[in-house]
């Protein structure tokens, strides 16, 4: 890893994963920022973007055989026979992500906003490109998301997660509806993390960058926040670049690597038959009845 410089008080030293750690989640808080306002990585049901797949809510519903008695005819007809139960699609969704990604990080914004290392022959170096701020941030803060504390990912549940540790999921509202005839409706909503109950690592480890790029002179980055310039010039852009690398999404019917909630779609299935004679009607129903049972499961998965 090429691994950052810090300044400890009293001398230049690289910072290890450990010292990483503050800046890794506050890069993580910042893509959640940018999923929250709709930005490039979000998911959606909607139309527009890249499509991720599709569900369907299907339910079941009465259907009813009726037959008029001729009058007078001297034929007495009998009910006709119960139809059974019918089905139709209440809802079909289609699922979207934003897969857009800014421009590559400018020699300037790495130079003006960046970080240096030590390059192992006597120099110091500021970073210069993607792959280098991959292999010391950019890949922990995707595996974090994937599974670790989930800062910057999403989840569908019918309630509030709990899988990351604890913190602060947001409700991006319904995801999905599964609906029956008689047997309840269950929502299932998109659910984003941004934020840890408690943030880890310090803010006074911050990493060494240049005065500017004109100068070899150095200065501490700060990391305080979401909008230094280190993380808005540099890390997020250079994340955001990196979205195929495992911050892509789909909807399947199975698991396909990261399985972030799965949501049913269910019907009754059971039959009620009754007849009826209204006037000169014969009727003869079929009502849905009794517990649902599960048609098709949708998982919300994170690609590989």
């Amino acid at each position: 890893m090429t691994s950052p410089l810090r300044w400890d008080g009293s001398a230049i030293r690289q910072m290890s994963s450990t010292d990483l750690q503050r800046l890794t989640y506050r890069l993580q808080k910042a893509y959640a920022e940018q999923l929250n306002a709709n930005g490039n990585g979000s998911i959606y049901a909607g139309s527009s973007n890249t499509s991720i797949g599709s569900a369907s809510d299907t339910s079941s519903f009465a259907q009813t055989n009726s037959v008029t008695r001729i009058v007078n005819d001297g034929v007495i007809q009998g009910f006709p026979s119960h139809p059974g139960i019918g089905t139709h699609t209440d809802t079909n969704y289609s699922y979207r992500q934003r897969r857009g990604v800014p421009s590559a990080v400018s020699a300037a914004n790495f130079g003006n906003h960046g970080m240096v290392f030590y390059d192992g022959s006597n120099a110091i170096q500021a970073f210069s490109t993607e792959s280098q701020l991959a292999t010391t941030i950019l890949d922990q803060a995707i595996t974090n998301m994937r599974t670790g504390n989930e800062v910057g990912s999403y989840r569908v549940s019918s309630s509030t997660p709990n899988s990351g540790g604890t913190g602060t999921w947001t409700d991006k509202g319904t995801w999905f509806q599964d609906t029956t005839f008689s047997a309840g409706t269950v929502t299932y909503k998109l659910w984003l993390k941004t934020a840890q109950s408690s943030e880890p690592g310090t803010d006074n480890l911050n990493p060494l960058g240049l005065e500017s790029a004109a100068d070899g002179d150095l200065k501490e980055r700060s990391i305080a926040g979401t909008s230094n310039s280190l993380i808005q010039n540099v890390l997020l852009p250079a994340l955001t670049r990196r979205m195929s690398s495992g911050l892509y999404y789909s909807v399947a019917t199975s698991i396909s690597g990261i399985n972030k909630g799965a949501f049913l779609n269910t019907r009754q299935t059971g039959t009620s038959n009754t007849t009826n004679f209204t006037g000169t009607v014969y009727q003869s129903t079929s009502t849905p009845t009794g517990g649902k049972s599960t048609v098709t499961t949708y998982y919300l998965n994170m690609l590989a």
